[in-house]
Formats: structure tokens, C-alpha cells, sequence
């Protein structure tokens, strides 16, 4: 029998953590929230060691009330189940509004706050980037680039100004009365974090995040969601305006994990980044120690692959500029070497660009179960093992917002009867960022069947040199670019791209690039090509435009129907 908390009409910040904490010490398998919107404590709410549960939550909203820490975190926590609860913040982590004035000389562009969202405190003016939507629709403004105004300042509570470099891209396309939303990117709304398995999550509805919305790290299995939605919440109190925006970042980004995710009819949309993430770790080689044994590091102290990286994994050797796989082996023992003891050099910037870390980082020492020759101080290598493979994503929804539908770096999956409409990235890509983001790696067994892709790569992004994605569905690999003379290794591998339907799309319908053993089976390909840049993907000497293009790559293409 499950435990049922009698409801009441006031919800007090501490309720839900005292019933979970006594649900957790007791010996209950259920636990039955009643209705109700909760504000959470400052710290949010942790959930840690709970071991064959279930948590019902239909009717209750939790509300993180500050936007540093993460509303809700999974630690060690095996065969949980969560159904029916809704997250949200308050404050927002965005406020919105409409452009007022622009003016032109000076390449500014003034814009006042709705009524019922967030005034322009410090915390909204701290974004890079700016997004921009259509004046009586919710949807992003189409064929304009991403904005990342040089300066956003506040002129009174209710308005502001967005100051333009001379060069920024598509500043002739803002327009007076365009919605905007300033976002604020600190923290995941749910974290699901070491030592967790056998999670699932069904009937669960995120409306906002100050980033991502469900961040997966370190964990043995992602876990399972079934009728999950990222959805743009109410309109707040005083509001005329629907919300236009759900996560800050990514809805679902699973990485450093040994299982991937069952993603099951669910919806994403509205966020200021990719609907899904998966991808694996990538090392680099500071210091060989012998021929069996190498020192790595990563740049946060707390990244413990030690504890994630078993013996048996396979390594990967990779070298630049093409990442060619130029070694493999398998891990014997992996060892954390405490920073105090690391007295081996990094500099962590050049390594991970992306990097906001400072200080030591995590050291490894990963002893090999084989001799590996040819590698150098400054390779990198990547595990497969801890890219969420064996992943599902079917039956979903992922529409209007900002990036890719999915961004996929990992192996053995299936993404299949999904539909993908008004993005303004691509609707899906296969294949490693090894340049930049390092986020690993090249790709293997993998079904994209039976998706139906409907107007997508709407931004102007695409159609730049610096662009690399440039298909509706795109197999790739994020090298170091060369222009022309770029060379891609053949790393992604037995991909089948069957039955799918593309209706739309600014750049080609279909491309290939950076693998081999892929099948492009009886697809159709309708209106793609809608804008033709000569300077499209010139970066990556990826210029060829058409309805499905193969290059650097071997592919079976037969039997697609093209217009």
C-alpha cells in the first residue's frame, strides 16, 4: 500500500522536502503528493537513495524559486518512478517583450517589457544572446541568424536597448513591434546524476528552466519518459501575452552515461537550444607514463570518470586535424589522482574552448590492457561506452524552437515515427563535435525510419561558411575546418536513413558526409534548397546544394522519391 498526504490550501516551502525525507525513511513504495503548487526551498529539492519507489504527482506544480540551483536532483537513486508533476519557476528565467524603436545609425533597437513578466533586473541583461519572434504569432522571426547584441542595457525597470556591432548579421531584419526574449542560462530544472538506473518519468511537464531542462551526468542508465512535454507555461499573473519560451538551453541533454534514453510520445518546444543531446566524453593524452598507461584530465573537479569508465571499455585514439580513430585498446584500470598530486600541466582553454572552468581540473591515470604507438601528447581519445547509447526516441514531437531537433553522438539507436517542424536549426544530425565542443564521438548502428520533417532550418545560420550542418538530416563529423581542403574521416558507420519525409527545409533535404556503410532508403524530399548560398559551409568544403548529397562519405542511395 502507497501513503496518500492530506491536502491542504496553503503549501508551505518545506512540505514537499519533510514528506519526501520521511517517504525516503520509511518503507512505503508509493507516495501519493496531493494537488497543489509548492514553492520550493531556495536549494530546491534532492532526492537521494531512493530504491524501488513511486511518486505520484498528478494536480502538483513545484516551483524553483531561485534560478542558480537546479529545482529537482536524482542522486542514487535506482527504479524510481514520478508521474504527473509539473516544474516551473518564479521568478522566470526570461522576461519578454517588443521592440519600441530602431535606429539604424546607431544599430540599436529599444524594446519595453510585457506586462506580467519580469522587470529588467541585472540577472536578464547578463545573456548573450537575444531571440527574436514574429510581432502576432508564437513563433521565431524566420530566415534571421541568431542575435548576440553587443550590450544590453536597461533604461528604466519596463525598457531597454540592444547595442549592435557594425558586422552583426541580420540587424536590417529587426522590426517595431517584434517580440524578444531575454533569457537567463545558469542551471539545469532537473538533474539526474550519479549512480541513478531504472528511472521513469510519465505524464511529466517542464515550463521553464534556467537551462536545460532535464540534464543527465554520471549516471548508469538515463531512464525512461513517456509523455513528457517542455510546453511554455500560463501567462503570468497581469500577462495579455502568452509565454514564448520554455528552457533556456537544451530540453534533454544526456552525456557521460552508460545507457541512453527511451524518449516515448513526447513533446519539446520553445526552447532556446536543442530539443535532445547525447554524447560521450572526449580525453586528451597529457602525459604518457608507459606504453600501457597515460595521464588525462577534465576541467571540472568534479567530472569523476573514474567511476564511470569500466574495465573493458574501448578507447579510442583520435588525432586532428580530421579526428582519424588512429588506435583503439581497452581500459584496464582507470585512477583519480587527487589535484594536489596532479603535477602535470593543461591548459584547460585550449583543450575545451568552451571551458568557464579555472584551476586544475580532474586528473586520470587510464592503464590499457595493450601497447598503443603513434599517439602524442596532445591527442585526444574518446569511450564509447559513455555516450548514452542504446537509445529510443520514438512517437515524439519536437517543434518551434531555436537549434537542432536532435544533435546525436552516440551508437546503437533508433529514431523512428518522430515529426519535427519549425526549427530553426536542422531537424536531426549523427555524428561527433570533436572540434570546439569536444563532445564525442563517431557514430555507429543507428535507424532514423519513418520521421516526418516538415519545415525546419529556418535561421540564416545555415547559409554561413561557418555552417556544417547542412541537411534536414545530416550524418557528419565537426573537424577542424579548411575550406576546401578539408578531409573527413570516414568515422560514422552503419546509419540506415529509411521512410522518412521531409517537407521543407532552407538547405538540402538529405547529407552524408564523414561515414560509410549508410543506406538512403525510399525517402521522400520535397522543397528543400529554398535558399542557395555559394558561401554555404564553405568552412568545412561542404558547398554541394542539393536534394540528398553524399560527400566524403559512402552511401547506397536508391529508390527516394525527390522532387
Amino acid at each position: 500500500m502507497g501513503t496518500t498526504l492530506s491536502a491542504g490550501q496553503t503549501k508551505a516551502v518545506d512540505d514537499i522536502p519533510t514528506m519526501l525525507k520521511q517517504f525516503a525513511a520509511g518503507t512505503e513504495a508509493e507516495i501519493t503528493i496531493p494537488p497543489g503548487i509548492y514553492r520550493l526551498p531556495k536549494e530546491g529539492l534532492l532526492l537521494r537513495k531512493l530504491k524501488d519507489r513511486t511518486i505520484h504527482a498528478e494536480g502538483v506544480t513545484l516551483l524553483g524559486t531561485e534560478l542558480s540551483p537546479s529545482a529537482l536532483q536524482f542522486q542514487a537513486c535506482v527504479n524510481v518512478t514520478l508521474t504527473g508533476l509539473t516544474l516551473d519557476y518564479d521568478p522566470l528565467p526570461f522576461t519578454q517583450g517588443r521592440l519600441t524603436a530602431i535606429d539604424a545609425t546607431a544599430r540599436t533597437a529599444d524594446f519595453e517589457v510585457s506586462a506580467g513578466y519580469p522587470d529588467l533586473t541585472d540577472i536578464y541583461l547578463e545573456g548573450k544572446n537575444v531571440h527574436l519572434f514574429e510581432p502576432d504569432a508564437s513563433r521565431w522571426k524566420k530566415d534571421v541568424p541568431d542575435y548576440y547584441p553587443k550590450k544590453i542595457e536597461r533604461l528604466t525597470p519596463r525598457t531597454g536597448r540592444l547595442s549592435f556591432s557594425k558586422d552583426a548579421l541580420g540587424f536590417e531584419d529587426l522590426a517595431v513591434r517584434d517580440r524578444i526574449v531575454l533569457n537567463v542560462r545558469k542551471r539545469q530544472g532537473v538533474l539526474i546524476g550519479e549512480g541513478c538506473a531504472g528511472l521513469t518519468f510519465k505524464d511529466v511537464t517542464v515550463h521553464s528552466a534556467p537551462g536545460i531542462g532535464f540534464l543527465v551526468r554520471f549516471a548508469e542508465e538515463t531512464g525512461a519518459f513517456e509523455n513528457v512535454r517542455i510546453i511554455p507555461g500560463p501567462k503570468p499573473a497581469g500577462a495579455t501575452e502568452e509565454r514564448l519560451f520554455s528552457t533556456s538551453a537544451d530540453a534533454f541533454n544526456a552525456a557521460y552515461v552508460r545507457k541512453g534514453p527511451i524518449l516515448k510520445n513526447c513533446e519539446f518546444s520553445f526552447m532556446g537550444d536543442d530539443a535532445v543531446n547525447l554524447h560521450g566524453v572526449m580525453l586528451p593524452v597529457i602525459k604518457w607514463l608507459d606504453e600501457k598507461s597515460f595521464v588525462s584530465m577534465r576541467s571540472h573537479r568534479s567530472e569523476r570518470f573514474d567511476r564511470l569508465i569500466h574495465p573493458g571499455d574501448e578507447v579510442r585514439f583520435v588525432k586532428e586535424p580530421a579526428y582519424a580513430i588512429a588506435q583503439r585498446a581497452r581500459v584496464q584500470k582507470i585512477e583519480y589522482l587527487e589535484g594536489k598530486d596532479a603535477s602535470f600541466a593543461a591548459d584547460v582553454k585550449k583543450l575545451w574552448p568552451t571551458s568557464k572552468e579555472e584551476g586544475p581540473g580532474a586528473f586520470y591515470v587510464i592503464h590499457l590492457d595493450q601497447a598503443v604507438t603513434g599517439v602524442l601528447p596532445g591527442d585526444f581519445c574518446d569511450v564509447p561506452a559513455t555516450s548514452a547509447p542504446g537509445f529510443s526516441i520514438t512517437g515524439n514531437f519536437f517543434h518551434d524552437h531555436r537549434a537542432r531537433g536532435l544533435r546525436l553522438m552516440s551508437n546503437d539507436g533508433i529514431v523512428e515515427n518522430n515529426r519535427f517542424e519549425r526549427l530553426k536549426g536542422v531537424a536531426l544530425t549523427v555524428g561527433p563535435e570533436y572540434a570546439f565542443w569536444r563532445e564525442a564521438g563517431w557514430c555507429s548502428h543507428i535507424v532514423i525510419r519513418g520521421n516526418r520533417i516538415t519545415d525546419v532550418g529556418q535561421g540564416t545560420n545555415l547559409q554561413q561558411s561557418t555552417s556544417y550542418t547542412t541537411g534536414a538530416i545530416t550524418v557528419m563529423g565537426r573537424v577542424e575546418p579548411q575550406k576546401q581542403n578539408t578531409r573527413y574521416f570516414l568515422g560514422n558507420e552503419k546509419i540506415e536513413i529509411t521512410g522518412n519525409k521531409i517537407e521543407g527545409c532552407s538547405v538540402n533535404g538529405i547529407t552524408i558526409s564523414a561515414a560509410k556503410e549508410v543506406k538512403v532508403y525510399q525517402n521522400t524530399v520535397r522543397r528543400v534548397n529554398q535558399i542557395r548560398n555559394p558561401k554555404m559551409a564553405a568552412d568545412y568544403g561542404l558547398i554541394e546544394q542539393k536534394p540528398i548529397s553524399v560527400q566524403q562519405a559512402e552511401a547506397a542511395v536508391e529508390r527516394n522519391d525527390v522532387e
